[in-house]
C-alpha cells in the first residue's frame, strides 16, 4: 500500500518536475538540432546514438596527432568533434584550452604562439558560445585565457600577447 501510494504521489509530481527541469535547463533547448546550422543538424540526426563513439575515436586520434607534432591535423579533428557534439560545452572548452596552452607552447615564434592562443579564444567566442549561450564554463575559459596567458607573466611571451591584443583592439 505504501509503495502504491508513493508511486501515485510521484506521478502527481511529474508534471511539476518536468516544467521545472525545462525552466532550469542549464545549456540549451531540449532538442539539440533546434536552431542548429545544417551541418550540425545533419550530424546529430545521421549519427544519433553513435555520436559518442565517434567522438571518442576522434578524441583518441586527435591526441595521437598532437603527440606526433601534427597540430593542424589534430585541430582538424577537433573541428569535427565540435561539429559532432555542438551542444556539449566541455568539447569546446577542451579544444580551446588545448590550443591556448598545449599547442601554443610548442611553437617557436611569438606570432605563431599568439595565433594559437587567439584561436583558442576565437573557438569559444565565435562558435562555442553561439551554440551554448548559458554554459558558464565557456565564459570562464575565455576569462582564464586572458588572465593567465595575457595579463600574468606565466607565459614568457605575455608582453607580446598584450601588444598583439592591443593592436587587434585598436
Amino acid at each position: 500500500v505504501l509503495c502504491a501510494s508513493l508511486l501515485y504521489g510521484a506521478t502527481l509530481l511529474t508534471p511539476a518536475i518536468n516544467s521545472g527541469r525545462a525552466a532550469l535547463t542549464a545549456y540549451t533547448a531540449a532538442r539539440p538540432e533546434q536552431n542548429a546550422p545544417p551541418e550540425f543538424a545533419f550530424f546529430i540526426q545521421a549519427f544519433g546514438a553513435f555520436r559518442g563513439v565517434i567522438t571518442n575515436i576522434l578524441f583518441i586520434r586527435a591526441e595521437q596527432f598532437k603527440e606526433q607534432g601534427r597540430y593542424y591535423d589534430a585541430m582538424q579533428l577537433a573541428e569535427w568533434i565540435c561539429t559532432v557534439q555542438p551542444r556539449f560545452p566541455s568539447v569546446w572548452e577542451f579544444h580551446s584550452w588545448n590550443m591556448a596552452w598545449n599547442i601554443s607552447v610548442t611553437t617557436y615564434t611569438p606570432e605563431e604562439r599568439f595565433n594559437w592562443v587567439y584561436n583558442g579564444v576565437k573557438l569559444i567566442r565565435d562558435r562555442g558560445i553561439v551554440y551554448n549561450p548559458r554554459a558558464i564554463n565557456l565564459y570562464r575559459q575565455i576569462a582564464w585565457i586572458f588572465v593567465n596567458k595575457m595579463s600574468e607573466n606565466t607565459d614568457e611571451y605575455h608582453m607580446t600577447y598584450k601588444r598583439f591584443w592591443a593592436w587587434r583592439m585598436h
